[in-house]
């Protein structure tokens, strides 16, 4: 359902000098003519001894200065906000992280179709130890694309200036305040990337004391390989 368009409407008024109107040139002497004395005055010989006589009785010149016209102008501006939809977008999707093209074996078994669970062996990471599904854990992406582990609300990270380490997840608070890289992801055809600083590489580690958890580097050390892991949307 969509809402019905807005409209705001903004008067403004302006007032504007108007020039005199445009008059043909005509030469002036150089030196004004002054006026003669009127008839009745003829008894005053000049313009001086008149102007003279008129100041002794008080009568001065008044100079009058005329206003300059103006016009005044309204306009209004009337503005149509587009229509905008009552439904919320779409709310990201929640998914499971499933190993993929690793070829590992652990613990007797193959990694590769397991899924990814809360491991808090070094604080709260993805920790791949052969889970079929039933203790998975849950993610999603915020709008940012900042991963988010929805079984404790903390988002994926790591620490500044490291090639090879650990995805680490933690309170959003905490990481900004630690100064920590958060990690930008996507899920592109269903296969999830991520990237933190420099680090681009999903790999999981068989010789690290760790084995089952998941690294995101940018050099792939020795002992390491590289892994993809798929997310798999759920209702």
């Amino acid at each position: 359902m969509l809402s019905s368009p807005s409209t705001i409407t903004v008067t403004t008024t302006t007032t504007f000098l108007v020039p005199a109107a445009a008059h043909k040139r005509h030469p002036f002497p150089a030196t004004p003519a002054v006026p003669s004395p009127p008839p009745y005055a003829s008894a005053c010989s000049g313009t001086a001894r008149y102007t003279s006589a008129c100041a002794c009785i008080g009568v001065t010149p008044i100079t009058s200065t005329a206003t300059a016209p103006t016009r005044t102008t309204t306009l209004t501006l009337t503005i149509t906000a587009p229509s905008s939809s009552s439904t919320p977008p779409a709310p990201a999707p929640t998914f499971l992280l499933r190993l993929v093209n690793s070829g590992l074996v652990y613990h007797g078994g193959p990694l590769d179709g397991t899924f990814g669970t809360l491991d808090n062996g070094d604080g709260a990471l993805v920790g791949f130890n052969g889970d079929a599904g039933a203790d998975a854990a849950y993610f999603t992406l915020t709008a940012a694309g900042n991963l988010v582990m929805l079984t404790n609300g903390f988002v994926a990270y790591q620490d500044a200036g490291q090639v090879a380490e650990l995805l680490h997840f933690n309170p959003l608070g905490t990481v900004l305040a630690e100064g920590g890289v958060l990690a930008v992801c996507a899920i592109v055809g269903g296969r999830l990337g991520c990237v933190a600083g420099g680090n681009a590489e999903f790999v999981l580690c068989p010789g690290e004391a760790v084995t089952d958890d998941l690294f995101l580097v940018g050099v792939v050390e020795g002992g390491c390989t590289v892994v993809g892991v798929d997310a798999i949307v759920v209702p």
